[in-house]
Protein backbone atom coordinates (compact mmCIF):
# COMPACT_ATOMS: atom_id res chain seq x y z
CA UNK A 1 0.00 0.00 0.00
CA UNK A 2 2.81 2.38 0.88
CA UNK A 3 4.43 1.69 -2.51
CA UNK A 4 1.16 2.39 -4.32
CA UNK A 5 0.66 5.64 -2.40
CA UNK A 6 4.16 6.73 -3.35
CA UNK A 7 3.34 6.25 -7.03
CA UNK A 8 -0.17 7.72 -7.05
CA UNK A 9 -1.27 10.20 -4.40
CA UNK A 10 -4.67 9.96 -2.74
CA UNK A 11 -5.73 13.15 -4.53
CA UNK A 12 -4.79 11.70 -7.93
CA UNK A 13 -6.60 8.50 -7.09
CA UNK A 14 -9.77 10.38 -6.13
CA UNK A 15 -9.68 12.14 -9.49
CA UNK A 16 -9.20 8.82 -11.30
CA UNK A 17 -12.12 7.28 -9.40
CA UNK A 18 -14.36 10.25 -10.22
CA UNK A 19 -13.33 10.11 -13.87
CA UNK A 20 -14.04 6.38 -14.15
CA UNK A 21 -17.45 6.76 -12.53
CA UNK A 22 -18.28 9.70 -14.80
CA UNK A 23 -17.48 7.65 -17.91
CA UNK A 24 -18.75 4.21 -16.92
CA UNK A 25 -21.21 4.89 -14.12
CA UNK A 26 -21.11 4.59 -10.35
CA UNK A 27 -20.77 1.23 -8.60
CA UNK A 28 -23.94 -0.86 -8.43
CA UNK A 29 -25.21 -2.40 -5.20
CA UNK A 30 -23.92 -5.91 -4.57
CA UNK A 31 -26.97 -6.68 -2.42
CA UNK A 32 -29.31 -5.56 -5.22
CA UNK A 33 -27.37 -7.60 -7.77
CA UNK A 34 -27.66 -10.71 -5.60
CA UNK A 35 -31.33 -10.03 -4.92
CA UNK A 36 -32.05 -9.84 -8.65
CA UNK A 37 -30.29 -13.18 -9.16
CA UNK A 38 -32.33 -14.82 -6.40
CA UNK A 39 -35.48 -14.09 -8.41
CA UNK A 40 -34.13 -15.92 -11.49
CA UNK A 41 -34.43 -19.69 -12.18
CA UNK A 42 -31.09 -20.57 -10.54
CA UNK A 43 -32.40 -19.12 -7.28
CA UNK A 44 -29.01 -17.72 -6.23
CA UNK A 45 -26.18 -15.60 -7.57
CA UNK A 46 -23.07 -17.05 -9.17
CA UNK A 47 -19.88 -15.15 -8.44
CA UNK A 48 -17.49 -16.47 -11.09
CA UNK A 49 -13.86 -15.84 -10.31
CA UNK A 50 -10.79 -15.04 -12.36
CA UNK A 51 -7.52 -16.12 -10.73
CA UNK A 52 -4.44 -17.36 -12.54
CA UNK A 53 -2.93 -19.02 -9.48
CA UNK A 54 -3.49 -19.59 -5.77
CA UNK A 55 -1.32 -20.21 -2.68
CA UNK A 56 -2.73 -23.73 -2.26
CA UNK A 57 -2.53 -24.89 -5.91
CA UNK A 58 0.14 -22.76 -7.56
CA UNK A 59 -0.52 -21.95 -11.22
CA UNK A 60 -4.06 -22.80 -12.29
CA UNK A 61 -4.27 -21.33 -15.78
CA UNK A 62 -1.69 -18.60 -16.01
CA UNK A 63 -2.23 -17.77 -19.70
CA UNK A 64 -5.91 -16.85 -19.60
CA UNK A 65 -6.96 -13.28 -20.38
CA UNK A 66 -9.15 -11.72 -17.71
CA UNK A 67 -11.74 -9.90 -19.82
CA UNK A 68 -12.15 -12.81 -22.25
CA UNK A 69 -12.77 -15.28 -19.43
CA UNK A 70 -15.13 -12.86 -17.67
CA UNK A 71 -17.13 -12.44 -20.85
CA UNK A 72 -17.59 -16.23 -21.05
CA UNK A 73 -18.86 -16.18 -17.46
CA UNK A 74 -21.23 -13.31 -18.17
CA UNK A 75 -22.80 -14.82 -21.27
CA UNK A 76 -24.16 -17.79 -19.33
CA UNK A 77 -25.48 -15.88 -16.34
CA UNK A 78 -22.80 -14.97 -13.78
CA UNK A 79 -24.14 -12.19 -11.56
CA UNK A 80 -20.82 -11.26 -10.00
CA UNK A 81 -17.31 -11.31 -11.48
CA UNK A 82 -14.63 -11.80 -8.83
CA UNK A 83 -11.22 -10.59 -9.99
CA UNK A 84 -8.05 -11.30 -8.03
CA UNK A 85 -5.84 -8.23 -8.13
CA UNK A 86 -3.08 -9.54 -5.82
CA UNK A 87 0.09 -10.07 -7.92
CA UNK A 88 2.33 -12.40 -5.91
CA UNK A 89 0.17 -15.39 -4.96
CA UNK A 90 -2.69 -15.00 -7.44
CA UNK A 91 -0.87 -13.34 -10.38
CA UNK A 92 -3.56 -10.71 -10.70
CA UNK A 93 -3.59 -6.96 -11.26
CA UNK A 94 -5.83 -3.91 -11.08
CA UNK A 95 -5.61 -3.77 -14.87
CA UNK A 96 -7.40 -7.15 -14.93
CA UNK A 97 -10.23 -5.60 -12.92
CA UNK A 98 -10.54 -2.58 -15.18
CA UNK A 99 -10.53 -4.67 -18.37
CA UNK A 100 -13.23 -6.96 -16.96
CA UNK A 101 -15.47 -4.04 -16.05
CA UNK A 102 -15.09 -2.35 -19.42
CA UNK A 103 -15.53 -5.49 -21.52
CA UNK A 104 -18.55 -6.86 -19.68
CA UNK A 105 -20.26 -3.47 -19.40
CA UNK A 106 -19.91 -2.98 -23.14
CA UNK A 107 -21.32 -6.47 -23.77
CA UNK A 108 -24.25 -5.89 -21.40
CA UNK A 109 -25.15 -2.65 -23.15
CA UNK A 110 -25.03 -4.36 -26.54
CA UNK A 111 -27.37 -7.18 -25.51
CA UNK A 112 -29.59 -5.10 -23.24
CA UNK A 113 -28.87 -6.97 -19.99
CA UNK A 114 -27.87 -5.96 -16.50
CA UNK A 115 -24.11 -6.12 -16.23
CA UNK A 116 -22.52 -8.35 -13.60
CA UNK A 117 -21.12 -6.67 -10.51
CA UNK A 118 -17.31 -6.56 -10.37
CA UNK A 119 -15.65 -7.64 -7.12
CA UNK A 120 -12.11 -6.66 -6.23
CA UNK A 121 -10.60 -9.59 -4.36
CA UNK A 122 -7.37 -8.79 -2.57
CA UNK A 123 -5.94 -8.32 0.91
CA UNK A 124 -7.57 -4.96 1.66
CA UNK A 125 -6.28 -3.27 4.81
CA UNK A 126 -6.43 0.44 3.95
CA UNK A 127 -9.01 2.96 2.69
CA UNK A 128 -6.63 3.75 -0.17
CA UNK A 129 -7.27 0.27 -1.60
CA UNK A 130 -11.03 0.89 -1.54
CA UNK A 131 -10.53 4.00 -3.60
CA UNK A 132 -8.27 2.04 -5.95
CA UNK A 133 -11.10 -0.45 -6.42
CA UNK A 134 -13.48 2.34 -7.46
CA UNK A 135 -10.90 3.85 -9.80
CA UNK A 136 -10.46 0.55 -11.59
CA UNK A 137 -14.15 -0.28 -11.95
CA UNK A 138 -15.12 -2.36 -8.92
CA UNK A 139 -18.68 -2.41 -7.62
CA UNK A 140 -17.66 -4.15 -4.41
CA UNK A 141 -14.59 -5.33 -2.53
CA UNK A 142 -13.68 -8.25 -0.31
CA UNK A 143 -13.00 -7.51 3.36
CA UNK A 144 -11.43 -10.37 5.29
CA UNK A 145 -12.27 -10.37 8.99
CA UNK A 146 -9.25 -12.59 9.66
CA UNK A 147 -6.74 -9.86 8.76
CA UNK A 148 -8.55 -6.80 10.17
CA UNK A 149 -9.08 -5.40 13.64
CA UNK A 150 -12.66 -4.65 14.68
CA UNK A 151 -12.12 -0.93 14.30
CA UNK A 152 -10.47 -1.26 10.88
CA UNK A 153 -13.27 -3.53 9.64
CA UNK A 154 -15.87 -0.94 10.64
CA UNK A 155 -13.82 1.82 9.02
CA UNK A 156 -13.44 -0.08 5.73
CA UNK A 157 -17.14 -0.99 5.60
CA UNK A 158 -17.97 2.69 6.11
CA UNK A 159 -15.43 3.69 3.45
CA UNK A 160 -16.92 1.26 0.94
CA UNK A 161 -20.42 2.57 1.53
CA UNK A 162 -19.21 6.16 1.31
CA UNK A 163 -18.08 5.32 -2.24
CA UNK A 164 -21.32 3.55 -3.16
CA UNK A 165 -20.07 -0.01 -2.60
CA UNK A 166 -21.53 -2.73 -0.37
CA UNK A 167 -18.57 -4.93 0.60
CA UNK A 168 -18.46 -8.72 0.73
CA UNK A 169 -17.29 -9.53 4.26
CA UNK A 170 -15.50 -12.87 4.53
CA UNK A 171 -15.62 -15.03 7.66
CA UNK A 172 -14.09 -18.40 8.49
CA UNK A 173 -14.97 -18.98 12.13
CA UNK A 174 -17.99 -18.35 14.37
CA UNK A 175 -16.02 -15.67 16.18
CA UNK A 176 -15.38 -13.89 12.91
CA UNK A 177 -19.10 -14.12 12.11
CA UNK A 178 -19.86 -12.34 15.37
CA UNK A 179 -17.31 -9.62 14.55
CA UNK A 180 -18.77 -9.17 11.04
CA UNK A 181 -22.31 -8.81 12.34
CA UNK A 182 -21.18 -6.38 15.04
CA UNK A 183 -19.50 -4.27 12.34
CA UNK A 184 -22.74 -4.12 10.36
CA UNK A 185 -21.92 -6.52 7.50
CA UNK A 186 -24.88 -7.15 5.17
CA UNK A 187 -23.30 -9.48 2.60
CA UNK A 188 -21.36 -12.25 4.35
CA UNK A 189 -19.22 -14.83 2.58
CA UNK A 190 -18.09 -18.02 4.29
CA UNK A 191 -14.65 -19.21 3.23
CA UNK A 192 -14.70 -23.00 3.34
CA UNK A 193 -10.90 -23.06 3.33
CA UNK A 194 -8.71 -22.73 6.40
CA UNK A 195 -6.42 -19.84 5.46
CA UNK A 196 -3.55 -21.18 7.55
CA UNK A 197 -3.56 -24.87 6.58
CA UNK A 198 -5.43 -24.49 3.23
CA UNK A 199 -7.62 -27.44 4.26
CA UNK A 200 -11.10 -27.45 2.78
CA UNK A 201 -14.31 -28.01 4.77
CA UNK A 202 -17.43 -27.72 2.63
CA UNK A 203 -19.62 -28.12 5.72
CA UNK A 204 -18.48 -24.80 7.19
CA UNK A 205 -21.05 -22.71 5.30
CA UNK A 206 -23.89 -24.86 6.66
CA UNK A 207 -22.54 -24.45 10.19
CA UNK A 208 -22.37 -20.65 9.81
CA UNK A 209 -25.87 -20.59 8.31
CA UNK A 210 -27.22 -22.47 11.32
CA UNK A 211 -25.40 -20.16 13.72
CA UNK A 212 -26.68 -17.10 11.89
CA UNK A 213 -30.24 -18.37 12.05
CA UNK A 214 -30.36 -19.97 15.50
CA UNK A 215 -27.92 -18.06 17.68
CA UNK A 216 -27.93 -14.59 16.17
CA UNK A 217 -31.56 -14.70 14.98
CA UNK A 218 -30.60 -13.04 11.70
CA UNK A 219 -32.89 -13.64 8.73
CA UNK A 220 -31.05 -14.06 5.43
CA UNK A 221 -31.88 -14.97 1.86
CA UNK A 222 -34.46 -13.70 -0.66
CA UNK A 223 -36.19 -10.46 0.34
CA UNK A 224 -33.94 -10.15 3.40
CA UNK A 225 -31.34 -7.46 4.07
CA UNK A 226 -28.62 -9.99 4.91
CA UNK A 227 -27.15 -12.21 2.20
CA UNK A 228 -25.02 -15.32 2.79
CA UNK A 229 -22.57 -16.64 0.19
CA UNK A 230 -20.51 -19.85 0.12
CA UNK A 231 -16.90 -19.37 -0.96
CA UNK A 232 -14.22 -21.92 -1.94
CA UNK A 233 -14.19 -25.54 -3.01
CA UNK A 234 -17.47 -25.61 -4.93
CA UNK A 235 -17.50 -27.36 -8.28
CA UNK A 236 -20.51 -29.63 -8.76
CA UNK A 237 -24.27 -29.43 -9.12
CA UNK A 238 -24.53 -31.28 -5.80
CA UNK A 239 -22.49 -28.52 -4.12
CA UNK A 240 -24.81 -25.85 -5.51
CA UNK A 241 -27.95 -27.78 -4.54
CA UNK A 242 -26.67 -28.05 -0.97
CA UNK A 243 -26.05 -24.29 -0.88
CA UNK A 244 -29.61 -23.65 -2.01
CA UNK A 245 -30.93 -25.98 0.68
CA UNK A 246 -29.16 -24.13 3.50
CA UNK A 247 -30.38 -20.74 2.30
CA UNK A 248 -27.36 -19.27 0.53
CA UNK A 249 -28.01 -16.28 -1.68
CA UNK A 250 -24.95 -16.95 -3.77
CA UNK A 251 -21.83 -19.01 -4.37
CA UNK A 252 -18.33 -18.14 -5.50
CA UNK A 253 -16.57 -20.52 -7.87
CA UNK A 254 -13.02 -20.02 -9.07
CA UNK A 255 -10.65 -22.92 -9.67
CA UNK A 256 -13.24 -25.23 -11.25
CA UNK A 257 -14.07 -22.58 -13.87
CA UNK A 258 -10.47 -21.54 -14.46
CA UNK A 259 -9.53 -25.15 -15.22
CA UNK A 260 -12.63 -25.89 -17.31
CA UNK A 261 -12.08 -26.37 -21.03
CA UNK A 262 -15.47 -24.73 -21.61
CA UNK A 263 -16.30 -22.47 -18.64
CA UNK A 264 -19.77 -21.71 -19.98
CA UNK A 265 -20.67 -25.39 -20.17
CA UNK A 266 -19.18 -25.94 -16.71
CA UNK A 267 -21.37 -23.19 -15.26
CA UNK A 268 -24.53 -24.56 -16.85
CA UNK A 269 -23.74 -28.08 -15.60
CA UNK A 270 -23.04 -26.77 -12.10
CA UNK A 271 -26.02 -24.47 -11.76
CA UNK A 272 -28.56 -26.94 -13.20
CA UNK A 273 -30.17 -29.97 -11.52
CA UNK A 274 -27.83 -32.35 -9.71
CA UNK A 275 -29.44 -35.44 -11.21
CA UNK A 276 -29.49 -36.79 -14.76
CA UNK A 277 -25.70 -37.06 -15.20
CA UNK A 278 -25.84 -39.86 -17.76
CA UNK A 279 -22.63 -41.50 -18.97
CA UNK A 280 -23.73 -41.23 -22.59
CA UNK A 281 -23.88 -39.22 -24.73
CA UNK A 282 -20.74 -37.36 -23.73
CA UNK A 283 -21.08 -33.58 -23.51
CA UNK A 284 -18.32 -31.17 -24.58
CA UNK A 285 -15.62 -30.95 -21.94
CA UNK A 286 -16.94 -34.00 -20.06
CA UNK A 287 -14.73 -36.69 -21.58
CA UNK A 288 -12.80 -38.64 -18.94
CA UNK A 289 -9.06 -38.09 -19.48
CA UNK A 290 -6.42 -40.56 -18.28
CA UNK A 291 -2.64 -40.22 -18.47
CA UNK A 292 -0.93 -43.57 -17.92
CA UNK A 293 2.58 -44.83 -17.31
CA UNK A 294 3.33 -42.09 -14.77
CA UNK A 295 6.30 -42.70 -12.47
CA UNK A 296 7.28 -39.14 -11.59
CA UNK A 297 5.43 -36.77 -9.29
CA UNK A 298 6.05 -33.81 -11.59
CA UNK A 299 4.40 -35.61 -14.49
CA UNK A 300 1.33 -36.37 -12.39
CA UNK A 301 1.15 -32.74 -11.27
CA UNK A 302 1.39 -31.52 -14.86
CA UNK A 303 -1.43 -33.82 -16.00
CA UNK A 304 -3.86 -33.05 -13.18
CA UNK A 305 -3.03 -29.37 -13.35
CA UNK A 306 -4.19 -29.41 -16.98
CA UNK A 307 -7.40 -31.21 -16.00
CA UNK A 308 -6.71 -34.95 -16.20
CA UNK A 309 -9.17 -37.11 -14.25
CA UNK A 310 -7.15 -40.31 -13.92
CA UNK A 311 -3.42 -40.94 -13.45
CA UNK A 312 -2.20 -44.45 -14.26
CA UNK A 313 0.75 -46.15 -12.55
CA UNK A 314 1.83 -49.44 -14.09
CA UNK A 315 2.67 -52.38 -11.82
CA UNK A 316 2.87 -54.88 -14.71
CA UNK A 317 6.14 -55.59 -16.49
CA UNK A 318 6.68 -52.57 -18.68
CA UNK A 319 9.19 -49.93 -19.70
CA UNK A 320 7.06 -47.67 -17.50
CA UNK A 321 6.78 -50.03 -14.53
CA UNK A 322 6.50 -48.22 -11.19
CA UNK A 323 7.64 -49.46 -7.81
CA UNK A 324 5.21 -49.34 -4.91
CA UNK A 325 7.21 -46.41 -3.52
CA UNK A 326 6.98 -44.48 -6.80
CA UNK A 327 3.26 -45.21 -7.07
CA UNK A 328 2.67 -44.04 -3.52
CA UNK A 329 4.52 -40.79 -4.22
CA UNK A 330 2.29 -40.21 -7.26
CA UNK A 331 -0.85 -41.13 -5.30
CA UNK A 332 0.08 -38.78 -2.46
CA UNK A 333 0.58 -35.90 -4.92
CA UNK A 334 -2.79 -36.55 -6.54
CA UNK A 335 -4.48 -36.70 -3.14
CA UNK A 336 -2.94 -33.39 -2.10
CA UNK A 337 -4.17 -31.78 -5.29
CA UNK A 338 -7.68 -33.12 -4.70
CA UNK A 339 -7.57 -32.06 -1.05
CA UNK A 340 -8.25 -35.50 0.34
CA UNK A 341 -6.35 -37.86 2.63
CA UNK A 342 -7.82 -41.23 1.68
CA UNK A 343 -8.82 -43.27 -1.37
CA UNK A 344 -12.13 -42.57 -3.11
CA UNK A 345 -14.32 -45.66 -2.74
CA UNK A 346 -16.50 -47.08 -5.48
CA UNK A 347 -20.25 -47.54 -4.87
CA UNK A 348 -21.60 -51.00 -4.03
CA UNK A 349 -22.16 -53.40 -6.93
CA UNK A 350 -25.96 -53.17 -6.92
CA UNK A 351 -27.72 -53.47 -10.27
CA UNK A 352 -31.15 -52.58 -8.82
CA UNK A 353 -32.84 -54.82 -11.38
CA UNK A 354 -31.11 -53.09 -14.32
CA UNK A 355 -29.57 -55.06 -17.16
CA UNK A 356 -25.78 -55.30 -17.29
CA UNK A 357 -25.25 -52.49 -19.80
CA UNK A 358 -27.44 -49.98 -17.95
CA UNK A 359 -25.79 -50.90 -14.66
CA UNK A 360 -22.35 -50.39 -16.23
CA UNK A 361 -23.41 -47.00 -17.61
CA UNK A 362 -24.57 -45.96 -14.14
CA UNK A 363 -21.22 -46.94 -12.62
CA UNK A 364 -19.36 -45.11 -15.40
CA UNK A 365 -21.39 -42.04 -14.52
CA UNK A 366 -20.45 -42.49 -10.86
CA UNK A 367 -16.78 -42.79 -11.82
CA UNK A 368 -16.87 -39.59 -13.84
CA UNK A 369 -18.64 -37.75 -11.02
CA UNK A 370 -16.11 -39.02 -8.46
CA UNK A 371 -13.07 -37.78 -10.38
CA UNK A 372 -14.52 -34.63 -11.92
CA UNK A 373 -12.88 -32.36 -9.35
CA UNK A 374 -10.73 -34.81 -7.40
CA UNK A 375 -8.51 -36.80 -9.79
CA UNK A 376 -7.90 -40.46 -8.98
CA UNK A 377 -4.99 -42.89 -9.37
CA UNK A 378 -5.29 -46.17 -11.28
CA UNK A 379 -2.95 -49.10 -10.70
CA UNK A 380 -2.43 -51.10 -13.91
CA UNK A 381 -1.92 -54.87 -13.61
CA UNK A 382 -1.64 -57.65 -16.18
CA UNK A 383 -2.22 -61.33 -15.37
CA UNK A 384 -0.72 -60.96 -11.90
CA UNK A 385 -1.78 -63.06 -8.89
CA UNK A 386 -4.63 -61.60 -6.86
CA UNK A 387 -2.51 -61.55 -3.70
CA UNK A 388 0.16 -59.47 -5.42
CA UNK A 389 -2.43 -57.14 -6.92
CA UNK A 390 -4.19 -56.57 -3.60
CA UNK A 391 -0.94 -56.03 -1.72
CA UNK A 392 0.43 -53.43 -4.17
CA UNK A 393 -2.89 -51.65 -4.64
CA UNK A 394 -3.34 -51.31 -0.88
CA UNK A 395 0.25 -50.32 -0.12
CA UNK A 396 0.39 -47.66 -2.83
CA UNK A 397 -3.00 -46.13 -2.06
CA UNK A 398 -4.41 -46.24 -5.61
CA UNK A 399 -8.13 -45.63 -6.01
CA UNK A 400 -8.70 -48.03 -8.91
CA UNK A 401 -7.18 -51.06 -10.59
CA UNK A 402 -7.02 -51.65 -14.32
CA UNK A 403 -6.76 -55.22 -15.59
CA UNK A 404 -4.78 -55.21 -18.79
CA UNK A 405 -4.37 -58.90 -19.52
CA UNK A 406 -6.48 -62.00 -19.95
CA UNK A 407 -8.19 -61.86 -16.55
CA UNK A 408 -11.57 -63.59 -16.76
CA UNK A 409 -14.92 -63.08 -15.05
CA UNK A 410 -14.04 -65.41 -12.18
CA UNK A 411 -10.94 -63.34 -11.44
CA UNK A 412 -13.07 -60.18 -11.45
CA UNK A 413 -15.47 -61.74 -8.94
CA UNK A 414 -12.60 -62.64 -6.61
CA UNK A 415 -11.14 -59.16 -6.98
CA UNK A 416 -14.46 -57.56 -6.08
CA UNK A 417 -14.64 -59.65 -2.93
CA UNK A 418 -11.03 -58.92 -1.99
CA UNK A 419 -11.11 -55.16 -2.65
CA UNK A 420 -14.81 -54.19 -2.45
CA UNK A 421 -14.28 -50.42 -2.39
CA UNK A 422 -11.83 -50.28 -5.28
CA UNK A 423 -12.89 -49.09 -8.73
CA UNK A 424 -12.21 -51.66 -11.47
CA UNK A 425 -11.46 -50.99 -15.14
CA UNK A 426 -11.12 -53.91 -17.57
CA UNK A 427 -9.23 -53.67 -20.83
CA UNK A 428 -10.39 -55.46 -23.98
CA UNK A 429 -7.91 -55.62 -26.85
CA UNK A 430 -8.57 -55.13 -30.55
CA UNK A 431 -6.33 -55.60 -33.61
CA UNK A 432 -4.57 -52.56 -35.10
CA UNK A 433 -6.49 -50.47 -37.60
CA UNK A 434 -6.00 -51.37 -41.25
CA UNK A 435 -6.43 -48.26 -43.37
CA UNK A 436 -7.71 -50.14 -46.43
CA UNK A 437 -9.23 -53.09 -44.59
CA UNK A 438 -12.94 -53.88 -44.28
CA UNK A 439 -12.95 -53.59 -40.49
CA UNK A 440 -14.31 -56.20 -38.09
CA UNK A 441 -17.05 -58.55 -39.30
CA UNK A 442 -20.49 -58.70 -37.71
CA UNK A 443 -19.51 -62.01 -36.11
CA UNK A 444 -16.45 -60.38 -34.55
CA UNK A 445 -18.52 -57.45 -33.36
CA UNK A 446 -21.09 -59.78 -31.81
CA UNK A 447 -18.32 -61.56 -29.90
CA UNK A 448 -16.92 -58.21 -28.75
CA UNK A 449 -20.34 -57.16 -27.51
CA UNK A 450 -20.64 -60.41 -25.56
CA UNK A 451 -17.26 -59.89 -23.92
CA UNK A 452 -17.96 -56.28 -23.06
CA UNK A 453 -21.30 -57.19 -21.53
CA UNK A 454 -19.87 -60.03 -19.44
CA UNK A 455 -17.03 -57.86 -18.11
CA UNK A 456 -19.38 -54.92 -17.66
CA UNK A 457 -21.41 -56.81 -15.08
CA UNK A 458 -18.44 -56.57 -12.69
CA UNK A 459 -16.57 -53.42 -13.74
CA UNK A 460 -16.86 -49.67 -13.29
CA UNK A 461 -15.52 -48.92 -16.78
CA UNK A 462 -14.27 -50.66 -19.90
CA UNK A 463 -11.27 -49.68 -22.00
CA UNK A 464 -10.49 -50.66 -25.59
CA UNK A 465 -6.82 -50.81 -26.54
CA UNK A 466 -4.78 -52.05 -29.49
CA UNK A 467 -3.30 -55.53 -29.08
CA UNK A 468 0.37 -56.34 -29.50
CA UNK A 469 0.86 -58.58 -32.52
CA UNK A 470 0.76 -62.21 -31.41
CA UNK A 471 -0.39 -61.33 -27.86
CA UNK A 472 -3.40 -59.89 -26.04
CA UNK A 473 -1.83 -56.92 -24.29
CA UNK A 474 -1.74 -53.29 -25.34
CA UNK A 475 0.95 -50.65 -25.04
CA UNK A 476 1.65 -50.61 -28.77
CA UNK A 477 1.23 -46.92 -29.45
CA UNK A 478 -0.93 -47.96 -32.41
CA UNK A 479 -4.61 -47.22 -32.94
CA UNK A 480 -7.49 -49.62 -33.51
CA UNK A 481 -10.53 -48.78 -35.63
CA UNK A 482 -12.24 -45.98 -33.68
CA UNK A 483 -15.54 -46.83 -35.36
CA UNK A 484 -15.69 -49.92 -33.13
CA UNK A 485 -15.81 -47.69 -30.05
CA UNK A 486 -18.46 -45.57 -31.71
CA UNK A 487 -20.52 -48.68 -32.48
CA UNK A 488 -20.22 -49.90 -28.89
CA UNK A 489 -21.49 -46.61 -27.51
CA UNK A 490 -24.15 -45.66 -30.03
CA UNK A 491 -25.63 -49.09 -30.81
CA UNK A 492 -24.93 -51.07 -27.64
CA UNK A 493 -24.97 -48.30 -25.03
CA UNK A 494 -21.59 -49.35 -23.61
CA UNK A 495 -19.39 -46.41 -22.48
CA UNK A 496 -15.84 -46.83 -23.80
CA UNK A 497 -12.45 -45.44 -22.80
CA UNK A 498 -10.24 -45.39 -25.91
CA UNK A 499 -6.50 -46.09 -25.74
CA UNK A 500 -3.86 -46.84 -28.35
CA UNK A 501 -2.12 -44.42 -30.70
CA UNK A 502 -3.41 -41.26 -29.05
CA UNK A 503 -1.30 -38.10 -28.93
CA UNK A 504 -1.78 -34.42 -28.29
CA UNK A 505 -2.11 -34.04 -32.07
CA UNK A 506 -5.01 -36.44 -32.69
CA UNK A 507 -7.02 -36.68 -29.45
CA UNK A 508 -9.30 -33.77 -30.36
CA UNK A 509 -10.13 -35.48 -33.66
CA UNK A 510 -11.13 -38.67 -31.80
CA UNK A 511 -13.25 -36.85 -29.22
CA UNK A 512 -14.98 -34.73 -31.85
CA UNK A 513 -15.80 -37.65 -34.13
CA UNK A 514 -16.46 -40.53 -31.71
CA UNK A 515 -17.44 -38.83 -28.43
CA UNK A 516 -15.84 -41.58 -26.31
CA UNK A 517 -16.61 -41.80 -22.61
CA UNK A 518 -12.87 -41.46 -21.99
CA UNK A 519 -9.40 -41.36 -23.52
CA UNK A 520 -6.09 -42.83 -22.31
CA UNK A 521 -2.50 -42.06 -23.32
CA UNK A 522 0.98 -43.20 -22.29
CA UNK A 523 3.70 -43.19 -24.95
CA UNK A 524 1.97 -40.54 -27.04
CA UNK A 525 3.04 -37.74 -24.68
CA UNK A 526 6.51 -38.98 -23.72
CA UNK A 527 10.07 -37.93 -24.41
CA UNK A 528 11.20 -41.42 -23.32
CA UNK A 529 9.49 -44.30 -21.47
CA UNK A 530 8.20 -42.98 -18.14
CA UNK A 531 9.29 -39.39 -18.84
CA UNK A 532 6.35 -37.25 -19.93
CA UNK A 533 6.71 -34.13 -22.05
CA UNK A 534 4.94 -31.34 -20.16
CA UNK A 535 3.81 -29.50 -23.28
CA UNK A 536 2.47 -32.63 -24.95
CA UNK A 537 0.75 -33.80 -21.75
CA UNK A 538 -1.01 -30.46 -21.23
CA UNK A 539 -1.87 -30.29 -24.93
CA UNK A 540 -3.36 -33.79 -24.86
CA UNK A 541 -5.51 -33.12 -21.79
CA UNK A 542 -6.74 -29.74 -22.96
CA UNK A 543 -7.22 -30.98 -26.51
CA UNK A 544 -9.54 -33.71 -25.23
CA UNK A 545 -11.43 -31.37 -22.93
CA UNK A 546 -11.81 -28.56 -25.45
CA UNK A 547 -12.72 -30.66 -28.48
CA UNK A 548 -15.95 -29.65 -30.16
CA UNK A 549 -18.43 -32.48 -30.46
CA UNK A 550 -19.66 -33.32 -33.95
CA UNK A 551 -23.42 -33.42 -34.39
Amino acid sequence: VAEAKAKVSIEELRKAAAAFSAEFGAPQSLADCIGAAEALPWGLALAAEFKRASPSKGDINADLVADEQALEYSKVGASVLSVLTEPKWFKGSLDDLRSVRRRTQSWAQEVGKRRPACLRKDFLVDEYQVLEAVAYGADTALLMVSILSRSKLRALIACCREHGMEPLVEVVTMKELEVALDAGARVIGVNNRNLHTFELDKGRTAEVAAELRNRFKVAFGPNEATKLLALSGLSTAEDVTHCREIGCSGILVGEALMRAADPGAAILAMMGPSDGDEALPVSPGDVLVKVCGVVREEDASCAIGAGANLIGVIFAKSKRQASVEQAKTVADAVRRFGERSASISSPPMDRNGEDAVKALAARCSALRKACRRTPMVVGVFMDQPLDELAEKATASGVDAVQLHGGEDVSFLKELRQRLPGTWVIKVVHLPPREEAGPGPSEVELAELKRRLTSYGELCDALLLDTAVKGAHSGGTGAAFDWKVAQRAQEDWGVPIIVAGGLTDANVAELVSAVRPFGVDVASGVEDSPGVKNAGKTSGYVRGAKRARISS
